[in-house]
């Protein structure tokens, strides 16, 4: 059976403030949520603060969600000079979250730069290295109980390449390892796909199947270029990745649910701003519908 969940937000790593987002969550009577050790500092250099995740544990014990972790952001197993860095990093992820029952941890797919990708050989070997990484840590993702959903990213430049939703999913089958499955960002398709001339729907198909967590927020899939001066500027432009309510943006989502075929078990959690808070139940709304098509 298919949920529906948030992503809290702690910017300013304060986990007394999860606690307050979390009796929101309840009172919305959603089934996940999932949390941003991104914004907290229970891994320290590349090490579990064991007082730290016992503090995040007390709290989200008190509330009987399904959790999901969202891994660093800057998680990059195609970047060569720090590959070590962001693997023990990504091991010291699964670890916090098996220790607080998360059911899956959210990692970014590799990216590079352009040059790497238009030489063929330089980019297969990233991506060998890459992959080999993932099915080596399947097995310890296993041990902790944790599967891997592995997001679609966007480029953040024009010097950059992202894969498109399509390419992960082959990769991801070719490791086909229960434990490793996949995220798909919708956005993050969007753009990608607008920015390459991709057939949005054609790629996501490809993806849908291997994503138990799906991140649910608008954008114009307008590739940002243009430097603003805040969040609020780029909504004012459009450009970017910029998580805004459903129906605020131009993705067509009740397409997009017509036409994949997700796994009955999908997390559509909804990745929105705080200041968005006004929207959630409305979101909700929306999502229930969206989840009968599933």
């Amino acid at each position: 059976m298919s949920k529906i969940g948030f992503s809290a937000s702690l910017p300013s790593g304060n986990l007394d403030m999860l606690e307050d987002q979390l009796k929101k969550f309840k009172e919305l009577k959603v089934d996940s949520v999932e949390l941003p050790i991104y914004e907290i500092d229970i891994i320290v250099g590349k090490k579990v603060l064991s007082s730290e995740i016992k503090k995040l544990h007390s709290i989200t014990k008190k509330y009987d969600f399904d959790y999901t972790v969202h891994g660093e952001l800057t998680v990059n197993l195609m970047d060569e000079k720090y590959f070590n860095d962001h693997k023990d990093v990504l091991k010291a992820d699964i670890e916090v979250s098996g220790e607080i029952g998360a059911t899956h941890l959210i990692t970014h797919f590799g990216y590079t730069s352009k040059n790497n990708f238009e030489k063929k050989s330089k980019y297969e070997d990233l991506l060998k290295k890459q992959n080999d990484c993932y099915e080596e840590l399947s097995t310890f993702a296993e041990r902790n109980n944790v599967t891997l959903a592995i997001e679609c990213l966007y480029p953040f430049d024009d010097n950059s390449y992202a894969p498109l939703p399509g390419e992960i999913a082959n990769h991801l089958n070719r490791i086909n390892h229960p434990n490793i499955k996949a995220c798909l960002d919708i956005s993050h398709a969007y753009i990608n796909c607008t920015y390459r001339n991709a057939h949005f729907i054609n790629e996501i198909k490809e993806m849908a199947p291997l994503s138990e967590h799906i991140h649910m927020h608008d954008s114009f899939g307008i590739l940002q270029e243009l430097q603003t001066y805040n969040e609020s500027e780029a909504v004012s432009y459009g450009f970017g990745d910029i998580h805004l309510p459903l129906g605020w943006g131009s993705i067509p989502f009740d397409k997009i649910f017509d036409e994949i075929r997700l796994p009955k078990n999908a997390n559509l959690n909804f990745e929105l701003y705080p200041k968005h808070h006004a929207y959630f139940e409305e979101s909700i709304k929306i999502a229930r519908k969206l989840s009968q098509k599933i």
